[in-house]
């Protein structure tokens, strides 16, 4: 079952993910950041003299450190290229501030792949996907000299130790989130077996038709107003509930040609029969985590007796993930 927390509560959750461990080979959960979250940020952030801000929808949170933009988000419809599993698993990693062509968890949970990369892109053909992506509202780290707190660095194996080495993973992750995107996606992902015959522009050429028949009306225009997807000062937030869902609230499949098509919501209602238009007024008052940004916890070990190890270990890791 989902669980569900007040939307404020949701967007504190938001805020104080920023700075704190998580690894990329999970799906993008707030839920699976590392650590206690009253007190588990692994870099230095100022927190005095913490300002008020408020975020569209009216939800207004006290407190927030200087160090830590939020700005207004948008709506935007996407179509990729049609590409191989490497190009699309190396643009998924783009988008999350990922550097390299190894799958990340998003990569996997959108596709519905395993996560034994190495047999998933054997299978694959090509990938592709479309979807209406709603940003209600971005936290981010404001760009500056960030600092690992003495605790991470202390926590550092001195030597190859594969056990020590698999706690420090555990404990503090791979990465540090430095920004996190709230709001839903609609999307349309296919993935082409080396079976099928069609050519990438006819693999193309049909993802088109299918995702235009679930995001546009009779009229071929979008069901609503970018707009209408906001209206900030129009609806009272305060009592309604976000959901942080175990898995993809909705899915659906087919397969047709050695093609098969998954379409997955994230935010907005999970309701299985909503029309795109319908889900998306729902998105405002359940949003989710569409998007995180991240850097390296070895990018901030310079000087650090045993970063070279936890370097090594940690791409292992994520290699076999």
């Amino acid at each position: 079952m989902a669980l569900k927390v007040p939307a404020p509560e949701a967007a504190k959750v938001a805020i104080g993910s920023i700075g704190r461990g998580y690894d990329v080979s999970m799906d993008l959960r707030l839920k699976y950041c590392k650590g206690d979250p009253s007190n588990s940020r692994l870099i230095e952030i100022d927190e005095d003299l913490g300002r008020e801000i408020v975020l569209p929808g009216g939800i207004s949170i006290l407190g927030v450190s200087k160090s830590i933009k939020c700005d207004k988000g948008e709506r935007t419809r996407f179509r990729s290229d049609v590409l191989s599993f490497q190009q699309m698993s190396e643009q998924f990693n783009q988008e999350i501030s990922l550097s390299g062509k190894i799958p990340s968890g998003l990569f996997n949970a959108m596709f519905d792949f395993s996560g034994c990369w190495q047999k998933d892109a054997a299978n694959t053909k090509t990938l592709a996907f479309d979807g209406v992506f709603i940003t209600l509202y971005t936290v981010a780290l404001e760009k500056s000299q960030m600092v690992l707190r003495d605790h991470v660095k202390k926590s550092v194996p001195s030597s190859w130790d594969s056990a020590a080495l698999a706690r420090f993973i555990e404990t503090f992750g791979t990465h540090i989130i430095v920004g996190v995107k709230m709001g839903g996606k609609d999307a349309i992902y296919v993935k082409q077996q080396h079976s099928s015959a069609l050519q990438p522009a006819d693999v193309q050429k049909r993802l088109k038709e299918m995702a235009d028949k679930r995001f546009l009306d009779a009229n071929g225009q979008y069901s609503m107003d970018p707009e209408q997807v906001y209206q900030n000062d129009k609806f009272e937030i305060r009592e309604q509930r976000l959901r942080f869902a175990d898995t993809s609230p909705s899915s659906s499949y087919s397969h047709k040609d050695d093609i098969v098509r998954i379409c997955k919501r994230r935010g907005g209602s999970d309701g299985k029969n909503l029309s795109h238009n319908e889900w998306l007024h729902t998105v405002q008052f359940e949003p989710d985590v569409i998007s995180m940004s991240f850097i390296p916890i070895t990018s901030l070990l310079n000087g650090v007796q045993g970063s070279g190890f936890l370097s090594h270990a940690i791409n292992l890791y994520l290699r076999s993930s």
